[in-house]
């Protein structure tokens, strides 16, 4: 099938990885993309001419502040106009056809409301089966991970299963799981549907949050004749730990409180009470961030067993949780100005 041109606003959030994004969109150049935009999540000041070139080549949206990843894709999705919005991870470089293919996979499925490419190692092209379509995290998951039973046991037949699924990689195929979301395209009308990433997450289960909600209106389809080479982002590896447990266990929590049952939840909370309060007698004077992270962990937990609004337990690469609220995706959101909006050169 022919696909027409210029039907997909490609939108990459990019929090100081500047040159690793140019090289993303260096492989941009295709008759269907309509638009890309940058969301300059907060870069690396130093990171000034990267900023400038991809000023000339894309529209970069300037957050001087770092946003959680869900609300930062929503900033560029609010930019397009085009009917399908792929949304792409920074680190991703793209084979040819493969946002074509993406595409035809969504007209040939009118049914279809997200479609997923297949991650491949960067030099042998090899499949990476940690990305591959795997189920939607349940209780089971999050304790397994909450914990260490990964660590201890990394064979345990949850974590198999959560990440062993065998998947056809022959043909285009309808999957009752999410494919990876660093390669996702979504028709327009369907994300909007849905109200968007939900901004309540900050950079983890953000994707398995948002393709359970699509999948309740339609197909999810994975399309391994779409290739994408993943390189691996360089944000997380440069985070601190307490950085690290406070966005996983907010993604976690969050999760939990908008797709659990109300005794999932409390168990949920119980578990992260549980493993928070032994670390936080064990590093308040050794390790006090990361005390500090396993506190904000242990407020989480307590409020969802409670039955309460769930804190901001996770801050960015930078700043601290009460100086970033997490809003809902449906909480009135401030307006992008002119300001904030970089166009191409050769539009100025």
């Amino acid at each position: 099938m022919e696909v027409d041109k210029l039907q997909v606003d490609v939108v990459i959030v990019s929090a100081d990885m500047a040159e690793m994004t140019l090289a993303c969109v260096a492989e941009l150049e295709g008759s269907a993309v309509a638009s890309i935009v940058v969301v300059d999540n907060a870069f690396d000041p130093a990171a000034g001419a990267a900023r400038e070139e991809l000023a000339g080549r894309t529209t970069v949206v300037r957050l001087d502040a770092p946003h959680g990843f869900a609300a930062a894709n929503n900033r560029g999705v609010e930019l397009g106009e085009a009917p399908y919005v792929l949304l792409l991870n920074s680190d991703i470089l793209i084979l040819e056809g493969a946002i074509e293919g993406l595409l035809e996979a969504l007209r040939e499925h009118p049914g279809a409301v997200a479609a997923g490419g297949r991650l491949v190692d960067p030099d042998t092209l090899e499949t990476q089966r940690e990305y591959r379509p795997r189920p939607f995290p349940s209780l089971a998951n999050f304790l397994v991970i909450m914990l260490g039973l990964e660590e201890l046991w990394p064979g345990n037949p949850i974590t198999r299963r959560y990440h062993g699924a065998e998947v056809d990689e022959s043909r285009t195929q309808v999957v009752d799981a999410q494919p990876a979301a660093a390669a996702l395209m979504v028709p327009r009308k369907d994300l909007e549907a849905v109200g968007g990433l939900d901004e309540r997450f900050w950079f983890w289960f953000e994707d398995s949050d948002l393709l359970l909600r699509l999948g309740s209106r339609g197909q999810i389809l994975y399309v391994p004749e779409a290739v994408f080479r993943h390189l691996g982002g360089g944000t997380f590896g440069r985070w601190s730990k307490s950085q690290r447990i406070r966005s996983i266990y907010h993604g976690i929590l969050h999760y939990g409180d908008a797709h659990f049952s109300r005794s999932q939840r409390a168990l949920l909370g119980l578990a992260a009470v549980a493993v928070s309060l032994p670390r936080i007698l064990l590093f308040h004077r050794s390790r006090p961030e990361e005390a500090g992270a396993w506190r904000a962990v242990a407020a989480g937990g307590t409020a969802l067993v409670r039955g309460g609004s769930l804190p901001a337990i996770a801050p960015g690469p930078t700043g601290h949780p009460e100086d970033l609220p997490v809003v809902r995706v449906a909480a009135d959101r401030p307006p992008i100005t002119p300001e904030m909006v970089r166009r191409p050169l050769d539009e100025d």
